[in-house]
């Protein structure tokens, strides 16, 4: 009897962990469709990644959903910038992008891993990490106050922020670019090298990272191309990352993309999963 009984103790042990085991596995349907040209899956993320030929522009789409916001991380150095290679080492990441390069310039209010390193007016455009792993954006800087905002948003328990732009879309529609915004040229006649990320839903993201200024193989892609294929996937809000020599896509230890300076470019900072 007692011998049946932990037979079926641990059957229902076993069919428990199974149960959870799934239910770590269940992630929403990708944005992307397969076959993927890269993948990688397991229990604290799924990510899938395609290559697109287009209009004289190659550029990467990466499907990325977490179980935690933990796992969106943001490394950085106050120091010497290094190549995203070496800065995403010691993460246990398996993709990173460049992000805002902040250490190159002195604006914003710059929040990693809730912990404030700097505060500073600025006309950039802010993407805020929730807790919940949800994007929001700010784009309206007029009259604000970063000494007020940092505490403030520490109060929110806000993870990260990165100050860049513009904001290419909210509430799933096209962003109208605000004369305000002076950091980069946003004319619809301007290819260029791009990074972006975008939220479908939180914990749920897309990266697209195109290569330009280089002819023959990629011209780039310009603001407008940009938000139209953010919309296209799924983005509920965006904004452009830094961009130019900066754009660069790595997964597990290969860059797939080609840096348009021929190499990687010494960076402040990255994103990665």
């Amino acid at each position: 009897m007692r011998k049946s009984l932990l037979t079926l103790a641990l059957s229902l042990l076993l069919l428990l962990c199974l149960t959870v085991s799934a239910a770590q596995a269940e992630w929403e349907p990708k944005c992307i469709p397969e076959p993927y040209a890269a993948s990688y899956e397991d229990d604290i993320r799924s990510i899938a990644i395609n290559r697109y030929e287009k209009n004289n522009c190659v550029y990467f789409v990466c499907d990325v959903q977490l179980e935690n916001v933990s796992a969106f991380q943001a490394p950085y150095t106050t120091g010497e910038a290094l190549p995203l290679s070496e800065l995403v080492q010691g993460t246990g990441a398996v993709l990173a992008i460049n992000a805002d390069d902040f250490g190159s310039h002195k604006y914003g209010t710059i929040i990693r891993g809730g912990q404030v390193l700097r505060t500073h007016d600025t006309t950039r455009h802010m993407l805020i990490v929730d807790v919940d792993g949800s994007l929001q954006v700010r784009s309206d800087r007029k009259g604000e106050n970063p000494d007020q905002l940092a505490p403030q948003l520490l109060s929110e328990k806000v993870r990260h922020t990165f100050e860049f732009g513009p904001v290419l879309v909210e509430n799933g529609q096209i962003s109208a670019f605000l004369s305000a915004f002076d950091v980069i040229s946003t004319r619809s006649t301007r290819w260029e090298s791009r990074t972006a990320i975008g939220m479908i839903s939180p914990l749920h993201y897309v990266l697209i990272v195109a290569d330009g200024r280089q002819p023959g193989y990629s011209d780039g892609m310009t603001l407008p191309e940009l938000q139209s294929l953010m919309v296209q996937y799924g983005a509920q809000v965006a904004l452009n990352l830094d961009g130019g020599g900066s754009t660069e896509l790595w997964f597990s230890g290969q860059i797939l993309n080609s840096p348009c300076g021929g190499h990687e470019r010494r960076l402040s900072d990255i994103i990665c999963f």
